[in-house]
């Protein structure tokens, strides 16, 4: 099952996640934005990392959605964890359970796309 998915379209979701988490949390912080903003940067780049990696995944796209969103969460879970960042468990857990789910549902936007582009 996972030697069917594409490995490279995954670590490109992954890093089009990571980098627009990167810059859109200094966008935020330069205008004193708050954790509701933080939040919503980081569904929206759990969100893209599972597009980018749905887009580039002809077979499993779901799956390399989520997977994508799950590898991007363990990354950012660690560079904070390493950076000592106070992270409360219910946090951990909580983003923990949204990455797979808006990495499968930005997959799913992608498919959606890409079958709608198959049939013109």
């Amino acid at each position: 099952m996972f030697r069917e998915l594409n490995w490279s379209g995954i670590l490109f979701g992954v890093g089009a996640g990571l980098v627009f988490g990167l810059i859109a949390t200094i966008a935020i912080s330069v205008f004193d934005g708050g954790t509701f903003f933080q939040v919503i940067i980081q569904f929206g780049a759990f969100f893209l990392a599972g597009w980018v990696a749905g887009r580039f995944s002809l077979v499993g796209s779901m799956l390399s959605g989520g997977f994508a969103a799950l590898l991007l969460y363990f990354g950012l879970a660690v560079i904070s964890v390493m950076g000592g960042t106070d992270i409360q468990p219910v946090a951990i857990l909580f983003f923990g359970i949204t990455a797979p789910v808006l990495g499968t549902a930005g997959a799913v936007l992608a498919e959606i796309g890409r079958r709608k582009a198959e049939k013109r």
